[in-house]
């Protein structure tokens, strides 16, 4: 199994709706993500019996049992966007704070990252720019990403108080999030939504 790169979605519980799953599905197939299939065990399962699943699991605040069968969990999706080789999706209940949960999308990490731990220009921009419109789903609240060995994404209210966001490369986050950041560590440029798309100075993009 190859090293994957993350894209962390982070979403509040608090505003959790009936149709929030699918509507997060429009919002990714309107960036250009299209549905591939099922993943594993929902391989032989549509968009609306996967979304179905997931929804109900994330109301009834689902986290998997230690002891539990895999099949009880929240079900993976496969998308083809950017002629990447694999393009992953799964939900992570109470991650990365208890009241939160997020969508991971993943990506070979060879397919992003150079041998030297540049950052590939053509894969970055790719992912900058379905970020950029998922940014505009009002419900999300910081879009961050990370490497196989990575820490995973930092919460909300962490970057509230001081705190840096994952962006390996690049994170979004809102203006208000980036008024507490230590801006000068940062190139950044501010997109609609109120959002600003931050990379730190130190990553190299070639």
């Amino acid at each position: 199994m190859p090293a994957y790169f993350s894209i962390y979605v982070e979403f509040s519980r608090y505003e959790l709706d009936y149709d929030t799953v699918k509507k997060l599905f429009s919002y990714l197939d309107f960036a250009g993500l299209k549905f591939k299939g099922g993943f594993n065990v929902s391989k032989d399962n549509s968009v609306d019996e996967i979304n179905d699943w997931n929804q109900k699991k994330l109301e009834d605040n689902y986290v998997l049992g230690y002891t539990e069968d895999a099949s009880n969990d929240y079900k993976q999706f496969c998308f083809e966007y950017g002629g990447f080789s694999e393009v992953r999706g799964f939900f992570m209940n109470g991650n990365p704070t208890e009241k939160e949960f997020e969508l991971s999308i993943i990506i070979p990490e060879d397919e992003v990252v150079n041998e030297d731990g540049s950052y590939k220009a053509d894969a970055v921009q790719k992912l900058k720019d379905f970020a950029r419109i998922l940014w505009v789903m009002s419900e999300v609240r910081t879009i961050q990403t990370g490497l196989e060995l990575g820490e995973g994404s930092v919460p909300e209210s962490e970057i509230m108080a001081g705190s840096a966001p994952s962006a390996y490369p690049f994170a979004i986050v809102s203006q208000k999030m980036f008024g507490q950041m230590k801006q000068d560590d940062y190139d950044f440029e501010e997109i609609n939504a109120g959002g600003v798309i931050v990379i730190p100075k130190k990553r190299n993009i070639v």
